[in-house]
């Protein structure tokens, strides 16, 4: 690869959740060049925090409805937020031909490539495995990732929550996150309360979403028995997980972001097919039943033990 190439400005753009992003990261790691993605504004913060990109736009505060209009690009204001670029790689607006000709001559990329944020049907390649194949890269699923560095500073700020939940606690601990975007993708509560009053120190750590969705009922069966941290920050969860000896949870972008930190990670599949979405990471294992709530307690405890004994 010419020197050039190995300077090249890339931007890379993905509208999805966590999850998705993470695995893009993933991809976007091994590219030579500077990268600037356009996502959701707490994703690109903490990829950016990780050393994954070298900077991140909002996707929500951009006018990337211009990209589905005529307005000449000379009329537009898109051209000059996303600045000029050698090379687009965008798992957005792919299928559109219209909007991939304009995106791409908005940022005034000399190649653009769109990536399906799915792989079909038929396809039993992981979503990497696709993605790589589409830029002509070898296969990725099978890569030993390096882990991305959680800053210190970060850390801190974890073992601070940490303290605050349960001062007298201390040592080796497993972190359990019990949501996920879906209720068809979340193992049963009972099944995680089950699972961990048989591993020692527990943190369950729950997010926006559980705060929102679950009845105080559900988190009161947590905190009853269990230290609870409450990540509003992905940078602070990042970095509770990363102090963990192991994660469990399930297909979530939680796992993803467990796997990319280097954390054992133990991850929950049901509706979704893990041969398309695991996370990658030399320490993962995904326990997987068509019907998630279907998946037994000692399947996922021999999981834990294998990665963290």
């Amino acid at each position: 690869m010419s020197e050039s190439n190995s300077r090249s400005r890339i931007l890379a753009i993905h509208s999805g959740a966590l999850g998705d992003c993470i695995l893009f990261g993933q991809l976007l790691r091994l590219l030579p060049g500077e990268v600037t993605i356009v996502s959701g504004g707490q994703t690109g913060r903490l990829l950016t925090g990780l050393g994954v990109v070298g900077r991140a736009m909002e996707f929500n505060i951009l006018p990337i409805q211009e990209i589905f209009t005529d307005r000449p690009l000379d009329q537009c204001a898109l051209p000059q937020l996303l600045g000029d670029h050698d090379r687009l790689i965008s798992c957005f607006a792919a299928g559109d031909r219209k909007a991939e000709q304009r995106l791409a001559a908005m940022c005034r990329a000399l190649t653009a490539a769109f990536l399906p944020i799915r792989p079909p049907d038929c396809c039993d390649m992981h979503l990497i495995d696709l993605w790589a194949d589409m830029l002509g890269l070898e296969a990725l699923s099978s890569r030993v990732f390096d882990p991305w560095a959680v800053p210190q500073t970060w850390q801190g700020q974890a073992r601070a929550e940490l303290a605050h939940a349960q001062p007298e606690q201390a040592g080796e601990y497993v972190l359990i996150h019990p949501g996920a975007g879906s209720p068809d993708k979340c193992w049963p509560l009972e099944k995680f309360l089950e699972l961990a009053a048989r591993l020692g120190r527990v943190v369950f750590a729950v997010g926006p979403v559980e705060l929102e969705r679950w009845t105080s009922k559900n988190l009161a069966c947590i905190s009853d028995a269990f230290e609870v941290i409450s990540c509003r920050s992905l940078e602070v969860l990042s970095a509770a997980i990363v102090g963990a000896r192991c994660y469990v949870g399930n297909d979530s972008g939680v796992s993803h972001l467990a796997a990319a930190v280097g954390a054992p990670t133990v991850a929950l599949f049901g509706p979704t097919l893990a041969k398309n979405f695991s996370p990658l990471g030399e320490l993962v294992r995904t326990v997987s039943a068509a019907d998630i709530r279907e998946i037994g307690t000692g399947e996922v405890l021999a999981a834990v033990r294998e990665l963290a004994g």
